[in-house]
Formats: structure tokens, C-alpha cells, sequence
């Protein structure tokens, strides 16, 4: 579900999402939501800071028989091929993400190039990739769509329809991926879930299913407290579906390739790359760091009861070129972009 753009006149707010004139209600007199003010930041930044030292102190516990020059070698063995078609898919993944942007235009029927869509995609998702999504992405694009005629309002709204759509692939992709391929999660994780993988999976689609027969059946905007929320046409969701479905699928792929060949199928790879997001998000762990290693490794080397074998090294060198070629080299062509468009601004404003 995801808020219509809203614009205010006086006490009211017309959704320009659907083009229905409603109304915002202010909370009652002396009801004030919660502030915790920057004991509640500190917890919140405290909190991460925590979670990503476990992670990595068992991650150096895991791979404590591994030395630098085997991570040296395993980074000099990889075929420089591997190499160019991960850095070549990489670039088709941040392609397909322009597509988060142009269904959030298209949704609020705002008016942008499609050069500045592009633009805002690539800062923003590689932003988050490396400082996380409220510290990157949401404020970065704050600052670009802002400039380019986007309201305050908007640009919530924006944001909350890009999550809708990173929500609806990660449903789709991993509901699939346990029905469908034969993944087999350590034993550790199995005592943990309850119920089988593909149970999961079966939930995953029903609720994938449910989102898309509601975008059919309610074309009104419906509400919840004070605010309305609409439901974007079919049509569109089918494309918020197939957008972030294929991002996902990319990414993991890009992982998968950077791997050698017979240490997992891409299914596992795929699962694993899709429960270590699931993680990251709902923990705000900025780039996922610690976690995107730990649920990985733990994943791909469950058969490695040696601890001479070669596969933690392999999937340690794997997800080493997997940072360099997916997260630093676009964070570096978006600091690039975003320097441009801050250069570009500030000769507009002269």
C-alpha cells in the first residue's frame, strides 16, 4: 500500500495519486507521538554498532585457520573474465534500478527526464548500499528530488513506494526460491524456522498474491488513522513486481558469478543473498556490513567440516570482489554523479 502524494491548501490535501481531495487530521490536543530525542538515536546507532561487532567477531572465529596470503591467492585465481561479466551485470542491475524511480514518478504523475530518474536511482541505491538507507539513500534523495520540483510530502511518498516495491521482489523471489529450488539451510537455521522452506514459500506468494488482487478490487484510497493510502493500478504493480524481482536476481547473480564454480548452485546463493537483505533492512545495518558476510558464509560453507578445506576461502574471496564490484565501484561513480548535480545546481542558482 503505499500513500498517495498529497498537497496541502489550508486544513485540506488533495492526493494527486488518485486525484481524490481528502483530508488530514491533526492529532487531538495535548496527544504527542513519543520523542526519544537523541537517547533514542544514540540506542538506535548503539544498537548497529553491536550487531555488526558480533557479526564480525564470529566471522573472524569462522575463518580464524584462514590467512592473508590464502585470500591473496584466491583473489589472484579468479579468471579476469568472471571478473568482467560481474562488473558488466553489476551495470544491467543499476540499470534495472532506475526502474524503482521511474514507477515512483509514474505513480505521482510528476513530470522528470528520464535522465534525471536515472541519475537519482544510481546515487541513491549506491549511497544505501554503502551508508545504509535512511543515512544514504532517503536523504540523498531528498536533497535531488527536492531540487527537481518534489515536494516534502512527495518525496515520503516516493519513498514509501520504493519500499512497497523492494518488498513485493524480495516476497516474489524468495517465495519461489523455496518452492521451487532445492535449497537446504544449515540445520542450526532448520530448528529456528518452525516450519519447512517451502511452507515460507507458499506464505511469501500468497501475500505477493494478495497485494496484486487488491491493486484490482480497491481503487479507492482507504484509511488507516489520519492517513489515506491508495493502491497503485495493476498494471504498475505488475512492474514494481518484475522491477525489483530482477534486481534481486541480478545481485545475487553477480555474487554467484564472482564464486567458483560447483561451491553452491545459485539457488542457495540467491536465498542466501535474499535472507542477509531481509536482515540488513530490518535491522539498519548501513550496507549490511558483517551481516551480508556472516549469513553468506554460513550458508555456503556448511559442508566445510574440514578446517583446512578451500571453500571458506573461495567464498570469502567471492564476497570480497562482490563489495569491491558491487558496492564500492558504483558508490564511487555515484560520488561522481552527485558532485556533478551539486556543480550543476549551484551554477543554476548563479
Amino acid at each position: 500500500m503505499i500513500p498517495p502524494t498529497t498537497s496541502e491548501s489550508g486544513g485540506s490535501k488533495t492526493a494527486s495519486g488518485s486525484g481524490t481531495e481528502i483530508t488530514d487530521e491533526s492529532p487531538p490536543d495535548g496527544a504527542k507521538k513519543p520523542n526519544w530525542g537523541i537517547a533514542g538515536e544514540f540506542a538506535k546507532y548503539s544498537a548497529v554498532i553491536v550487531i555488526v561487532a558480533i557479526c564480525i567477531n564470529v566471522i573472524r572465529k569462522k575463518l580464524g585457520h584462514i590467512t592473508w596470503e590464502q585470500i591473496t591467492e584466491g583473489l589472484a585465481n579468479v579468471p579476469p573474465q568472471q571478473i568482467a561479466i560481474a562488473l558488466a551485470v553489476t551495470t544491467i542491475n543499476f540499470v534495472v534500478l532506475t526502474g524503482y524511480d521511474w514507477i515512483a514518478v509514474h505513480y505521482l504523475k510528476k513530470q522528470l527526464p528520464l535522465r534525471k530518474i536515472m541519475v537519482g536511482a544510481i546515487i541513491g541505491y549506491a549511497f544505501s548500499n554503502i551508508v545504509g538507507w535512511m543515512l544514504g539513500g532517503t536523504a540523498v534523495r531528498y536533497r535531488l528530488y527536492s531540487r527537481w520540483g518534489f515536494s516534502f510530502v512527495e518525496v515520503l511518498a516516493f519513498i514509501s513506494i520504493l519500499s512497497v516495491t523492494f518488498w513485493l521482489g524480495m516476497f516474489m523471489l524468495a517465495g519461489v526460491a523455496f518452492v521451487l529450488l532445492p535449497v537446504q539451510l544449515p540445520d542450526e537455521y532448520m530448528e529456528h524456522l518452525h516450519f519447512s522452506p517451502r511452507l515460507y514459500g507458499y506464505f511469501f506468494l500468497i501475500c505477493v498474491g494478495a497485494y496484486l488482487c487488491a491493486t484490482i478490487w480497491i481503487r479507492k484510497p482507504i484509511r488507516i488513522g489520519t492517513q489515506y493510502f491508495a493502491f497503485p493500478p495493476p498494471r504498475l504493480s505488475l512492474v514494481q513486481l518484475s522491477v525489483s524481482a530482477a534486481d534481486f536476481a541480478l545481485a545475487s547473480l553477480v555474487l554467484y558469478l564472482l564464486l567458483p564454480h560447483n561451491t553452491a548452485t545459485y539457488g542457495t546463493v540467491l536465498v542466501s543473498y535474499l535472507a542477509a537483505m531481509i536482515v540488513t533492512v530490518i535491522l539498519h545495518v548501513p550496507g549490511g556490513f558483517g551481516v551480508l558476510e556472516l549469513i553468506v558464509l554460513e550458508l555456503l560453507t556448511k559442508d566445510a567440516a574440514q578446517p583446512d578445506t578451500n571453500l571458506p576461502v573461495a567464498v570469502t574471496c567471492g564476497i570480497l570482489l562482490f563489495r569491491v564490484i558491487y558496492y564500492i565501484v558504483p558508490g564511487i561513480v555515484a560520488l561522481v554523479l552527485y558532485l556533478i548535480e551539486e556543480m550543476r545546481s549551484e551554477r543554476q542558482v548563479k
